[in-house]
């Protein structure tokens, strides 16, 4: 992956950014499989930042998303 995937833990809901909205889908299928996070919207155009967002709707842990950062690399 060229970009590490960007997570903006200070906003309600969470947000994850990217400039691939396949890498997004890629994340969110992830959490969802590992760690049952079904609660989340789908990737869409980021009008404000460019690139892709999604949004968090349940408690993440930060470490699932380092741990799958990790094995994409």
């Amino acid at each position: 992956m060229a970009s590490p995937v960007r997570v903006d833990w200070n906003r309600s809901p969470v947000s994850i950014h990217h400039n691939s909205i396949e890498v997004l889908q890629s994340l969110l299928l992830h959490l969802h499989e590992q760690y049952g996070i079904t609660k989340h919207s789908i990737a869409m155009p980021d009008r404000e930042e460019g690139g892709f967002v999604a949004f968090l709707y349940q408690v993440c842990d930060p470490a699932w998303i380092v741990e799958w950062q990790q094995m994409e690399e």
